[in-house]
């Protein structure tokens, strides 16, 4: 097993969601792919500043995120098409025809 005790702890924390079971994993990456597309759409689509607090949950997230993907085989271009999939969509409810050729 790969020592967990590292000199940095984020890491070390990282790691250590590796060692857990995949359904466990799936879970975790699950709820944080919900969290770091809503800091997207946050970011990109409504053009918002996270504050603070998002911003180091998202640092968090992210690493997490990626590091659980890794350990399922993803690359980091496959992870973060996950993230952007479907983000910049066309989100109005109207059906005419012209927005929906929109």
């Amino acid at each position: 097993m790969k020592d967990l005790y590292t000199r940095d702890p984020k890491q070390a924390m990282a790691d250590y969601l590796t060692t857990l079971r995949d359904d466990v994993k799936k879970t975790i990456l699950s709820q944080h792919l919900a969290a770091l597309r809503s800091y997207l759409r946050k970011a990109f689509v409504d053009q918002d500043e996270l504050t603070r607090e998002e911003n180091m949950d998202r640092q968090v997230r992210m690493r997490e995120f990626l590091t659980i993907g890794k350990s399922f085989g993803l690359t980091d271009k496959q992870l973060v098409a996950h993230l952007f999939k479907g983000l910049f969509k066309n989100t109005q409810v109207c059906e005419c025809a012209e927005c929906s050729a929109a």
